[in-house]
């Protein structure tokens, strides 16, 4: 499954989603790399991240107002989402998975659905391109799967791009500026953000 919607976010909330970008790139430099992954449960009862009130506050806005009531109809329970921001990230052919758990026993631990939102393009470049692999289910413990073409969608100011769970992707090469915010849906609390980053 592959959605794209444009035009998201008002834009007072699209240059607040830019700056907390870069904010969540000043923190790469001073945390190590799981501690950026943040935790906010379903219930609205937990919250777990590195970042101060306000960001967390600015996420809620973007979950509850805007990106979850489109994820509803391709996620219908769900224990939480894991989010983290990008700015100029350079990712080779990877699977959205469980982080720790991957490290720990080479399983692929699945997520329901992975996003990526542009608050901020200014490049050359930079698509987004997924394989035409099947899924691989979620316990997978085998090679990256082999596959024939790919889906290049390009980074797009305001756009909000939806994937299936087990799909190879990754970010061709650009020159200039790409901010994303990645939230990933969860059956489940991933280990890696729940043996990471601190409680709120």
């Amino acid at each position: 499954m592959l959605h794209v919607v444009d035009d998201l976010l008002p834009t007072d909330l699209l240059g607040a989603l830019r700056q907390l970008c870069l904010v969540h790139g000043e923190l790469k430099q001073i945390h190590p790399g799981d501690a950026l992954f943040s935790w906010r449960a379903d219930d609205g009862r937990t919250m777990r991240s590195i970042h101060a009130p306000e960001q967390r506050q600015l996420m809620e806005r973007y979950l509850n107002d805007h990106l979850l009531p489109v994820t509803n109809p391709f996620c219908t329970q769900r224990a939480g989402v894991e989010w983290w921001c990008n700015v100029n990230n350079d990712l080779d052919w990877h699977i959205d998975k469980d982080e720790i758990e991957g490290r720990r026993s080479g399983a692929y631990v699945l997520p329901l659905l992975s996003t990526v939102f542009y608050p901020h393009v200014s490049c050359a470049g930079g698509e987004l391109l997924l394989a035409d692999n099947p899924p691989i289910p979620t316990g997978h413990t085998g090679p990256l799967p082999q596959f024939r073409s790919v889906i290049s969608i390009p980074p797009v100011r305001n756009r909000l791009v939806l994937f299936s769970p087990g799909l190879l992707h990754r970010i061709n090469a650009f020159e200039g500026e790409r901010y994303s915010v990645a939230v990933n849906i969860w059956a489940q609390e991933p280990l890696t953000t729940s043996a990471s980053a601190p409680p709120v």
